[in-house]
């Protein structure tokens, strides 16, 4: 408040009252009047929750305080002198418990009337500028983050704020991997204090056929049924890179190793080496089908449901893999089907469900489940970490049938083709 001071007394104001006598009051209340005398009222939203807005005046060795029983969204309540809530001095204050930000209030003069803002008490350290004086015509009393400005010819009054916001705060930054210059391996420490935690929540990633023989990311929630043959897809999970880090003591010296700190991080491992793409956490997966009929099948190995089978549900190592030292990769296996993709007909897309149950992750904070996860409240649901969807769709019918289809319509009734 020194530089609050120092505006009254570069302006000739009157000296404001303490800020500790002026919110003292009221310990529950979170708004204020940045000026605040005579009469005039003030209006706001309700805040969420509340049932009562409450509200102190203070004027001199008088405090007046009043209760709103709240009956919709917003909530008005003028001061006068009749209902004695108007204040006759200077450096009277107004308090008010149970509003939303962007209430504002008004001060009724002789002539006119001024408004001002209703601002949070946590702002009212805040640096506040020094207004530009107006000369003699105009005096210029200060409040609480505001000068009250009166026109002395017009009798004319403006509330004109002069407490600042706070500077915007750099981004925190979030725990986990660090990058460093040893190449291949760009990310080989991690920060793990003075940064931001993540809740522990977790993505599945899911791969698919790709481009040239290869796989990619499948981001569109969407694979095509082969017409012959089957094709795999590979479903794994994954931090929210919302911030975590590993707390595997099984490296070198006691310390997390390189391979660890980058373990449920996308992205962290340089292309060509052995954990390439595959530094996913250890989990367990478990995937189910909507049938023909509408209802949900779970899929075990070596029993397909709507052709869609499990070969690894992740607890087992995948051969094959190099790099591959842990478990937690699934490996779903779609074939054709003549039921839900007949050659003519109506097709039927089928949806596989996916949820993963996480293993023993050296992490933290730990992988989140269930509610923490964000999955709702169900039982069911507790025991997993993330779920998603994969719909299977069927590929376009012949283009023989299409093209057949067109020429009919091309000809028309009592034509014949040449």
């Amino acid at each position: 408040m020194k530089h609050m001071a120092a505006v009254a007394l570069v302006l000739g104001a009157i000296p404001p009252p303490t800020v500790s006598a002026q919110v003292a009051s009221c310990p529950d209340c979170d708004h204020v009047a940045t000026y605040f005398k005579g009469e005039g009222g003030f209006i706001g939203t309700v805040a969420a929750g509340a049932e009562a807005v409450t509200f102190v005046t203070s004027c001199g060795s008088t405090t007046v305080t009043g209760r709103i029983e709240v009956e919709g969204a917003t909530v008005a309540q003028s001061f006068n002198y009749r209902n004695g809530l108007a204040c006759n001095q200077d450096g009277g204050s107004l308090e008010i418990a149970g509003l939303e930000d962007g209430g504002w209030y008004w001060i009724t003069e002789d002539v006119s009337s001024a408004v001002g803002s209703l601002i949070g008490k946590d702002v009212l350290d805040n640096e506040a500028v020094k207004l530009t004086g107006a000369g003699e015509g105009v005096s210029m009393a200060m409040g609480m983050g505001a000068v009250f400005m009166k026109e002395t010819s017009s009798g004319r009054v403006g509330i004109l704020p002069n407490i600042l916001p706070e500077p915007p705060m750099d981004p925190a930054a979030v725990c986990g991997p660090r990058r460093s210059l040893s190449w291949p391996y760009p990310y080989t420490g991690q920060q793990t204090r003075s940064c931001m935690l993540g809740g522990g929540r977790t993505k599945i990633r899911l791969q698919g056929p790709g481009a040239y023989g290869g796989s990619s990311m499948i981001t569109t929630g969407m694979v095509t049924r082969p017409t012959s043959g089957s094709i795999t897809v590979l479903a794994d999970l994954w931090v929210d890179e919302s911030g975590s880090y590993s707390t595997d003591t099984s490296g070198d010296a006691g310390a997390p190793s390189a391979a660890s700190i980058r373990k449920g991080w996308a992205g962290k491992t340089a292309a060509g080496q052995p954990d390439h793409g595959q530094n996913w956490l250890t989990a367990t997966f478990v995937a189910s089908v909507g049938g023909v009929a509408g209802t949900q099948d779970v899929i075990t190995s070596g029993n397909p449901v709507a052709g869609v089978d499990v070969a690894n549900a992740g607890d087992t190592v995948r051969s094959g893999v190099t790099g591959r030292t842990a478990n937690g990769q699934a490996e779903l296996t779609i074939a054709a089907n003549s039921t839900f993709c007949p050659a003519k007909g109506t097709q039927t897309p089928a949806t596989i469900t996916i949820a993963a149950t996480p293993g023993t992750n050296a992490i933290h904070p730990s992988v989140a489940v269930g509610r923490a996860a964000g999955l709702g409240t169900q039982t069911a649901l507790q025991g997993f970490a993330a779920i998603t969807q994969l719909q299977v769709v069927c590929a376009p019918q012949s283009a023989a049938s299409n093209h057949q289809g067109q020429a009919l319509l091309r000809l028309g009734p009592g034509r014949k083709s040449q």
